[in-house]
């Protein structure tokens, strides 16, 4: 689907992953009512591990920006990602209802 370089912010204390707009309209689902996305919808992906993760997608109007949030920290902590770092969104090949969430470290210059 697409990657997504990280950010200081990304990796801060705002516990939160901003999703460029084009990829949020065009590979996660939106919601019939922008009051029920403005509150929040559970996401589910699935790691290299097979691990289960869930983070709360909304957006924020205020910022007009689509967001993860609840779960995001405890996979920057748990994947100990820092600004830099690309975290990588598939959808598998035959159930577009299963979503992964993957990462690799920044690439250093030669």
């Amino acid at each position: 689907m697409f990657e997504k370089p990280l950010t200081p912010s990304d990796v801060g204390k705002l516990n939160r992953l901003v999703i460029p707009k084009q990829n949020a309209k065009k590979h996660f689902p939106i919601s019939s009512s922008k009051d029920q996305l403005r509150k929040g919808l559970l996401l589910t992906f699935e790691d290299e591990l097979g691990k289960l993760w869930r983070f709360r997608y909304s957006y924020w109007n205020s910022s007009q920006s689509y967001v993860l949030t609840k779960g995001w920290s405890k996979y920057v902590k748990d994947k100990r990602l820092d600004a830099g770092d690309v975290v990588l969104f598939e959808k598998h090949v035959l159930d577009c209802d299963r979503m992964f969430i993957g990462w690799r470290r920044r690439s250093s210059a030669c």
